[in-house]
């Protein structure tokens, strides 16, 4: 008897399908997962950028007007967003908001948005909190996952 070994094209086909929805289902969270490695970076540097802007502010009275001002080493390159001297790292672009305020009227004083994601991160003046600040819906549900948060405020 003549008989031959190997996969049916059936058991090919199923095997396929079953890596298929393996990988539907981890991609998503390999996603979140580098997601929220990038934004432990931005964590660090806007919780530098707040205790270097209170510092400032103990000093002179009113918050500094650019990151340069700040007793801060941040490696990146120089660039303006909104008006305001920034700091354009790899992810994230940081600065200090409210430049120049004074502790009446700054409610954010530092801040990182994501570059290519909509939402930001910053520290709260007056609260002394991390939040993240949705631009959209996709942003709302990037909050959420930092945040594990469902509604506004996204605070940590």
């Amino acid at each position: 008897m003549d008989k031959k070994s190997g996969f049916t094209l059936i058991e090919l086909l199923v095997v396929v399908l079953i890596i298929g929805i393996l990988a539907a289902v981890a991609l998503p969270q390999y996603e979140r997962a580098v997601e929220k490695s990038r934004v432990a970076e931005a964590i660090t540097l806007s919780n530098a950028i707040w205790k270097a802007q209170q510092a400032y502010f103990l000093a002179n009275g009113q918050y500094a007007t650019d990151l340069s001002s700040l007793d801060l080493d941040i490696s990146g390159t120089d660039t303006t967003a909104s008006g305001t001297p920034s700091k354009r790292l790899k992810n994230f672009e940081c600065r200090a908001v409210n430049a120049g305020a004074t502790a009446e009227n700054a409610s954010k004083i530092a801040v990182c948005r994501r570059q290519g994601k909509p939402y930001a991160l910053y520290y709260g003046r007056t609260d002394h909190k991390l939040g993240c600040f949705p631009d959209n819906e996709e942003g709302k549900k990037w909050c959420k996952v930092f945040t594990g948060k469902t509604a506004e405020p996204y605070l940590f």
